[in-house]
């Protein structure tokens, strides 16, 4: 999901190296060269790190910059049976995120693996919006899911917000809390201006 075409540039990474330094350990941090987002998810998911309760993997998020209250948001987890399998479901992935991307009504998705299963979080303005998302790629991985044996397991579904509280900003001139969910701009302690609200998922 991470080379979804949403990145162009290599993050910079460093080794840190145990070393016997005047007959002593010592740690020492020794540059190696860019590491690039794919690197970093096939080191996330390399050797599967975690418990019975709880496992570490790797998560991106991809937002539309669309400022506007989620009107539904859909949870989903995805089971492979194996390393090849959690390949064919994340390249799906990526055609699903680049289709999402380019709805008017999609807001942001948080999704990743770890191990073996996969989630999203996607956020829309409403149903409409994710169903014209869903009737591109996403309807050829519904059709390989019905159509053979692929995948372990799967869960799906589409939830309406009870209440959406307030966004809050810390004013950086006097630290004040300010309730930004107008998005207006000038804080009401100082008068200072405020950073841009953050969207809201």
């Amino acid at each position: 999901m991470v080379s979804a075409g949403l990145f162009d540039r290599a993050l910079p990474h460093r080794v840190i190296k145990n070393l016997w330094l005047e007959q002593k350990p010592a740690w020492v941090e020794a540059p190696c060269g860019p590491m690039s987002p794919d690197d970093f998810v096939t080191l996330a998911l390399a050797r599967p790190i975690g418990t019975d309760a709880a496992q570490y993997g790797y998560a991106l998020r991809a937002t539309s910059g669309n400022k506007r209250p989620p009107g539904v948001i859909a949870l989903t987890w995805i089971a492979a049976k194996d390393p090849a399998e959690r390949e064919r479901i994340r390249a799906h992935s990526r055609q699903n995120v680049q289709d999402f991307v380019s709805e008017p009504g999609f807001i942001s998705i948080v999704t990743g693996f770890t191990g073996l299963r996969g989630f999203t979080v996607t956020a829309w303005e409403d149903e409409a919006a994710m169903k014209r998302a869903l009737a591109k790629h996403h309807v050829v991985a519904m059709r390989d899911l019905f159509s053979e044996n692929f995948v372990a397991s799967v869960w799906t579904s589409v939830w309406t917000p009870t209440r959406v509280n307030r966004i809050w900003v810390r004013c950086p001139a006097c630290g004040a809390l300010e309730d930004v969910s107008d998005d207006h701009r000038s804080c009401g302690t100082c008068q200072a201006p405020l950073p841009e609200r953050p969207a809201f998922w």
